[in-house]
């Protein structure tokens, strides 16, 4: 009976052990990490937003490099076919020496953690960009609005 206590208290207890563990190491990790997370939603409010726009159209032009899966998609009013990230597909970009890791995201409204004008959409899509935190002056400078005259320029 004593092992049969033993054993039970174990079974009951190491799973709460084991989610802290997970749970410490992540923070840990998170506070050590040398990169950074940049979130370009799909819109600001009710406004559609450019780097979104822009983010998407440069990356469909990069597509074809490594990308395992690409959606396509063709308006019947235009002549053009759109080629986009997959749902969670991950895309490298290597801008002058500096790497960036790109992350096409879509949440349906109760999933996603800010919940924006769930009664007006009932999805909000976002492009994660991950780079090392020493980068960020050169994203925002240089990187970003590289992005959106290349985008200007392959739009037209």
């Amino acid at each position: 009976m004593a092992i049969l206590n033993v054993v039970v208290t174990i079974v009951t207890r190491l799973p709460k052990a084991v989610d802290k563990s997970i749970v410490f190491f992540y923070l840990v990790k998170k506070f050590f990490s040398n990169k950074v997370s940049m979130m370009i939603d799909e819109f600001e409010g009710q406004v559609k937003n450019e780097m979104y726009e822009a983010a998407e159209i440069y990356l469909g032009n990069k597509l074809f490099s490594k990308t395992r899966k690409i959606k396509v998609s063709k308006k019947e009013e235009k002549n053009s076919i759109k080629v986009t990230l997959e749902h969670n597909e991950k895309l490298k970009d290597v801008y002058y020496g500096h790497k960036f890791k790109w992350i096409w995201q879509e949440f349906k409204c109760s999933d996603h953690p800010k919940d924006n004008n769930s009664i007006q959409r009932s999805e909000v899509k976002s492009f994660k960009l991950t780079f090392r935190k020493k980068d960020k002056k050169f994203v925002v400078e240089s990187y970003l609005p590289f992005i959106m005259k290349e985008a200007k320029y392959l739009k037209h």
